[in-house]
């Protein structure tokens, strides 16, 4: 196996193996296609989602150098499907035909958190290493979760079932890292809370049900934005117990 590169973890965009498989971390960038390949003779429970990304990563838009060219997922966008949101919510109109809002690497730099979730992090409780995986899982969810219930103008397109994997990789990748911190203990209350959200959006997303998945949308728009990222301009929806205005 070969070492995570904790520099990487956020920038990863979805590499999953579920139903009882292994998680494939520690194995980024075009390395992750040489696992696909040979787990893929073995198993088919192993899903690849490279989401779309700017150019950053390569001029064919992915993880793989240029001139490689990716196999195709069952989980390509053109599967992605939309819900349309309670009326409470202020979602961009469906039939909003401006460009689409591809994926975004996590950017560390943006990281502010909240005094109530800060206290948990630093010299005496989680690692510099744990708050950037919870930053990048938080930032990275958030975006296909707005995708999935606004539409393509609102972020990166992804399925339901895709989501709830996506969310399941984040969590294993979370739970392994809480397993090196020797100070896991002194901040049971911020990691309970993250496990209790993300098991919250698994089941929503699994079971597809409207209500839940925007319940869900609230935690971690207001974990990302406000908790994490402290974006004076997004809209605060205090779906968390902690206090997301700052004074």
């Amino acid at each position: 196996m070969i070492p995570i590169d904790k520099k990487r973890i956020v920038t990863l965009a979805g590499t999953l193996v579920l139903a009882g498989a292994v998680v494939a971390a520690g194995v980024y960038g075009p390395s992750v296609w040489k696992v696909f390949r040979q787990q893929s003779a073995i198993t088919d429970q192993v899903v690849i989602q490279t989401p779309a990304v700017d150019g950053t990563n390569g001029s064919n838009g992915t993880m793989l150098p240029d001139g490689t060219a990716p196999p195709t997922s069952p989980s390509a966008e053109g599967s992605a499907q939309t819900i349309t949101p309670p009326a409470t919510i202020n979602a961009p109109p469906q039939s909003d035909p401006g460009p689409k809002n591809k994926y975004r690497e996590p950017d560390t730099k943006l990281i502010d958190m909240a005094p109530s979730i800060a206290v948990y992090f630093g010299e005496a409780a989680l690692s510099n290493d744990a708050k950037t995986l919870a930053f990048g899982s938080a930032w990275n969810i958030h975006q296909y979760v707005d995708g999935y219930l606004y539409g393509p103008a609102a972020g990166p397109q992804m399925n339901e079932e895709d989501i709830k994997k996506y969310i399941v990789f984040h969590k294993a990748l979370l739970d392994k890292q809480y397993k090196n911190e020797a100070n896991i203990s002194k901040a049971a209350t911020f990691t309970s809370y993250l496990d209790v959200l993300l098991n919250s959006g698994i089941d929503a997303f699994d079971s597809k049900d409207k209500i839940r998945i925007e319940q869900f949308h609230q935690g971690i728009h207001d974990l990302d934005a406000h908790l994490m990222r402290n974006d004076s301009n997004a809209k605060i929806y205090g779906a968390t117990p902690f206090a997301t205005k700052r004074t």
